[in-house]
């Protein structure tokens, strides 16, 4: 995929391309967080619910499951046509009926940060199965958000400035108002 940002600024038109990367039960970019492609390949293995997730990247850079996306990002991956239309091409499998859409639904981690969006296949049918597939897919997507909270963070490198806590000094306590207060009474 090879959206534009365009941004309006004093000098005119600013363009900046915004690169995804997407994951699945059976494939995962290299720019994605392997702990989502592995959560996927799980869902697809234990639910039979072929997903893809797609996220924005930075080429060049390790992996970030915590990058939050941009709101061109946001715009492209929840409300553009096209976007949903490539995800489609991952679940597209010979012996599965053809989709007549898709569920977006974003993946949003406990600090409330909006890192990706999950796709599902959506099919024509009964509105009973669409609304549990729905809910699965929500699921689904609560399930990578918390994998990526509850991950360890790597240690700070050894070169990081650091923080030296000290205690502050214990203020004296009194008992006893100063002489020079007056009660009235």
């Amino acid at each position: 995929m090879n959206p534009f940002d365009y941004e309006q600024t004093a000098d005119g038109m600013q363009v900046d391309e915004l690169e995804f990367a997407v994951a699945t039960g059976r494939s995962c970019d290299s720019l994605v967080d392997p702990v989502v492609g592995e959560t996927l390949r799980l869902i697809l293995q234990k639910m039979d619910i072929a997903l893809a997730y797609a996220c924005e990247a930075v080429s060049g850079q390790r992996p970030d499951a915590t990058r939050e996306l941009s709101e061109a990002g946001q715009w492209y991956l929840f409300d553009n046509a096209f976007a949903r239309s490539l995800a489609a091409e991952h679940w597209i499998e010979p012996g599965r009926p053809a989709s007549q859409g898709c569920f977006t639904v974003p993946v949003v981690l406990a600090s409330g940060r909006v890192v990706g969006a999950l796709y599902a296949p959506r099919y024509a049918g009964d509105a009973v199965q669409a609304q549990q597939l729905l809910r699965q897919v929500e699921l689904s997507a609560q399930l990578i958000a918390r994998r990526i909270d509850e991950r360890p963070r790597a240690a700070p490198p050894a070169d990081a400035p650091s923080a030296t806590v000290m205690p502050l000094p214990q203020a004296p306590s009194r008992v006893d108002p100063p002489q020079a207060w007056a009660l009235a009474a």
